[in-house]
């Protein structure tokens, strides 16, 4: 017995005795009076034991068991090193089949020193929050991200997000933000969800200029598929992805790691076929309004849209300059004065074109007629 519950015994003696009140017993144990009353007949029925709460001595049915603790101390500080609390208790449940409740992971990870360090924020004049669009496709928020993703190996990672929906469109990983890349990742948008209304992009040299006066490779396409373009003058303005790179930074990284993913090929299959899918289900929200305002592509060949365009004057020789070297049109036909197209496909290769219709070129060092040819041919 405790000193306190041996007091409580020697005063409910006293009672007994007549020397206390049963009044003036509850008053001294700090007990409502029908509580002194239950105590007072349980010493009489039971003697000592009757100050013992009912439970002493009972596991409570809601206790970890030992060995569940042990696991889930072990898993968090060898398997899941680097996962937040609430990223590690969903694993725990999709992977190691234990359904515990955040706080007791919560606790275990106090009590063994194993909880993940916050990260610092300096303090920062506040924006008010824009609100949502009503409608998926009204606006897609698009950005890059470079990062340390696997390690010390960095790269990039660039994608975009739907602005009703916080639903994630596509993501990619590459060598660089550059701007066949993130063409490549908006075909992806325009062939899966379709085309939106509008881009909401950063001031990057690549997404365009805030005074718009230059058009750029990924303005033009845009303008091509018939969305148009919104340039953000800060990082607060683009919020919605912003706080989607500080949560990969978060949870992407510590599964990539989990999964033993080095490469950016694994991780680009592991993002469409099961990250993606899951961070959707779980952290999207359904849009105010249900109509979407996804359009789809008229243009048959996005090939000719999603890439980088350069353009060329045709000298009466039906031939033109092209990164020191001199190209000449295979074909009879005049195009003297008028202009080609270089285009720079997404896998690396070029074509020629002059307002949509393809064409061939040859070098002009290929190109060169051996003598007697045409005599040949005229014979």
């Amino acid at each position: 017995m405790s000193k306190r519950e041996e007091e409580v015994y020697r005063l409910c003696q006293e009672v007994r005795c007549g020397k206390l009140t049963l009044k003036e017993l509850s008053i001294l144990i700090g007990k409502s009076y029908r509580q002194t009353q239950r105590i007072y007949r349980k010493v009489e029925q039971q003697g000592m034991l009757g100050v013992k709460h009912g439970n002493s001595g009972k596991t409570p049915h809601n206790k970890t068991p030992p060995d569940v603790e042990e696991d889930i101390r072990r898993l968090l500080k060898h398997d899941y090193y680097d996962f937040n609390l609430t990223h590690f208790r969903e694993m725990l449940v999709e992977k190691e089949g234990i359904k515990v409740g955040k706080n007791i992971v919560h606790r275990i990870a106090t009590r063994h020193s194993l909880v993940k360090s916050p990260r610092r924020r300096s303090f920062k004049r506040t924006h008010k929050p824009r609100a949502r669009f009503p409608n998926e496709g009204m606006m897609v928020q698009f950005d890059g991200s470079v990062h340390g993703w696997f390690g010390d190996v960095v790269c990039d990672l660039i994608g975009g997000i739907d602005d009703a929906t916080g639903k994630i469109l596509a993501l990619e990983f590459f060598h660089g933000e550059t701007s066949l890349n993130c063409m490549k990742v908006m075909k992806e948008i325009t062939m899966k969800h379709g085309v939106p209304t509008m881009y909401y992009l950063d001031g990057a040299g690549y997404f365009g200029k805030i005074d718009r006066d230059v058009e750029t490779q990924i303005g033009r396409a845009l303008e091509k598929i018939g969305a148009s373009v919104s340039i953000a003058s800060s990082s607060q303005a683009k919020g919605k992805i912003e706080r989607l790179w500080r949560t990969l930074q978060d949870r992407l990284i510590a599964e990539l790691r989990f999964y033993q993913i080095t490469t950016l090929e694994e991780a680009n299959k592991f993002l469409s076929e099961t990250f993606i899918p899951k961070f959707n289900e779980q952290f999207s929200v359904a849009p105010r309004e249900q109509q979407s305002h996804f359009k789809e592509s008229t243009i048959e060949n996005l090939d000719l849209v999603f890439c980088r365009k350069e353009r060329r004057k045709i000298s009466p020789a039906n031939s033109f300059s092209y990164k020191a070297e001199t190209y000449v049109l295979d074909c009879k036909q005049s195009y003297s004065h008028r202009f080609i197209n270089i285009n720079t496909h997404l896998d690396g290769s070029i074509s020629h074109d002059i307002c949509g219709r393809p064409m061939s070129v040859l070098k002009a060092s290929e190109n060169i007629v051996e003598p007697g040819r045409k005599e040949d041919k005229a014979a």
